[in-house]
């Protein structure tokens, strides 16, 4: 998926990272990417988080490093657009350390963070650290961040997200906003019936075409990508709701209850009521 480039104005802003509470009805597709590595901590809202070519859930607590160029979003569920939704964000140039011998081993830490990082224990105290920094002072913040950076790459328990063949972020930036509205496109009518003829016509190519087109520049065919996006979804309302599962099929898109069962049995190893009974269980 070829994404939007945000422009991150640090210069203008004369200062050497950025960052802010985000707080929003919900999290809407906005497939974009920056050459600023990025810190994300969700402490409320869910949904789906898009990383390169990973595909995956998020909750609060939620707390990823992007790489430089990887393109990401994170889109809310429609369930959770009357709850307020927020983030914390870092925005920073990881040369910002390189004049200061000892960060050195932010070095290989970035590097190693190219595909991004998901943190999936991240202790309290760091969290609590992330938050205090709203009101504290920009040297308080920067000072913050060094720790929080030495205490991230000193944690075990993280996780690659975007595969090691994917390639996206080394296309040229003025293709880029192709795919993004490809993307936003597709996320925002996820519940409704959408075929490669459909999605060809919207970006002006023959189907072949898009399909080659849409594989090379996200990591997933259509159907992996339009499959994989609508059972995280479906994953999410069984684990929150007391939807039946028929109802939960049609919201996510499905055509049929039975192409529902496949999908999710294919990609899950169980079935929809086993993987909701478990989700009981683990709470």
């Amino acid at each position: 998926m070829k994404p939007t480039l945000e422009v991150i104005p640090l210069e203008d802003s004369q200062k050497s990272f950025r960052f802010f509470k985000l707080e929003t009805p919900a999290f809407t597709p906005f497939w974009h990417y920056h050459p600023e590595m990025e810190l994300t901590l969700i402490t409320k809202g869910s949904g789906t988080r898009f990383v390169g070519d990973a595909i995956q859930p998020f909750a609060a607590m939620d707390l990823v490093l992007i790489g430089e160029n990887l393109p990401h979003h994170w889109v809310s569920v429609e369930e959770t657009h009357d709850i307020l939704q927020e983030a914390y964000v870092f925005q920073f140039d990881k040369q910002l350390f390189a004049s200061f011998p000892e960060c050195n081993t932010f070095i290989s830490f970035f590097e190693h963070a190219k595909d991004g990082f998901h943190f999936y224990q991240p202790k309290t105290a760091l969290i609590n650290m992330i938050v205090s920094l709203e009101n504290k002072s920009p040297i308080q913040q920067l000072s913050g961040l060094i720790e929080i950076l030495n205490t991230l790459l000193q944690d075990e328990h993280k996780k690659t997200l975007a595969s090691k063949h994917y390639l996206n972020r080394f296309y040229s930036t003025t293709s880029q906003s192709k795919i993004a509205k490809t993307t936003n496109y597709i996320l925002e009518n996820i519940d409704q019936k959408l075929t490669v003829k459909q999605m060809a016509a919207l970006t002006h190519m023959v189907p072949q075409s898009f399909c080659r087109w849409f594989k090379k520049h996200s990591g997933h065919s259509f159907v992996t990508f339009l499959n994989k996006t609508r059972i995280e979804r479906a994953c999410h309302l069984l684990k929150s709701t007391s939807l039946p599962v028929q109802n939960i099929a049609f919201h996510c898109g499905f055509d049929s209850l039975s192409h529902f069962n496949r999908t999710f049995k294919k990609m899950k190893m169980m079935s929809p009521s086993q993987f909701r009974n478990l989700s009981k269980d683990g709470n």
